[in-house]
């Protein structure tokens, strides 16, 4: 990691925290390259994690970034047949540039950033972090699904997304966020949660452990 990323300072996460993981993910590739660190994979993990900490860092580990967020926004930018969201050139192993697209989206970014209009800082505590990851898992299409009866139809990727991952994601990441997951409802005594949580422990017990 480049010595210049130490100079990062996290943003009030009131600032950020209506807008999309793309967007704050394309502000701290355009930190990157300002400081003409090097558009390594590394490079932009660190600086999401540390001008976002509320967004990148790693479930139920605050002091850890999550780098499965930051890969899964590239993948999807990266490797696309559209041209518009094609915001970046590269690859994982040797780094990346912004392509014209991306510059026009790195404007973008800042504009929404520099336009919040952030309140006085708060510290939020353990319970209130806990409570917005559940709510996170309460939007996801897996857990939707699970409430309208719909549960033959939850996929392998949705499992993964209500996990806090992706498809791509290592298998035991995604079990300790079960596990990590499941501990936060029951502390917080969410039983919808948990009794969500425990059917994709039994419905996905294969696919979790495979390699593992």
């Amino acid at each position: 990691m480049s010595k210049v990323l130490d100079e990062l300072q996290p943003l009030l996460s009131e600032t950020y925290e209506g807008i999309g993981l793309d967007l704050l993910t394309i502000h701290a590739v355009g930190e990157v390259s300002e400081r003409k660190a090097g558009l390594s994979y590394e490079n932009i993990v660190v600086a999401a994690f540390r001008l976002f900490p509320e967004k990148f860092s790693l479930l139920g580990y605050p002091s850890f970034p999550d780098s499965e967020r930051v890969h899964h926004v590239l993948r999807r930018h990266v490797y696309t047949k559209h041209r518009d969201q094609q915001w970046l050139r590269g690859k994982f192993a040797h780094g990346f540039e912004l392509t014209e697209r991306g510059r026009q989206v790195l404007q973008e970014a800042r504009q929404a950033l520099s336009t919040a209009t952030p309140q006085r800082k708060k510290v939020l505590s353990h319970t209130r972090r806990f409570e917005k990851i559940l709510d996170e898992v309460r939007r996801s299409p897996a857990y939707l699904k699970f409430v309208q009866g719909k549960r033959d139809l939850v996929s392998e990727a949705e499992c993964c997304n209500a996990l806090q991952g992706t498809l791509d994601s290592n298998r035991q990441v995604l079990l300790d966020n079960l596990r990590q997951l499941q501990t936060i409802a029951n502390d917080l005594e969410q039983s919808d949660i948990a009794k969500f949580l425990n059917w994709l422990d039994n419905c996905f017990d294969t696919f979790l452990r495979e390699g593992n």
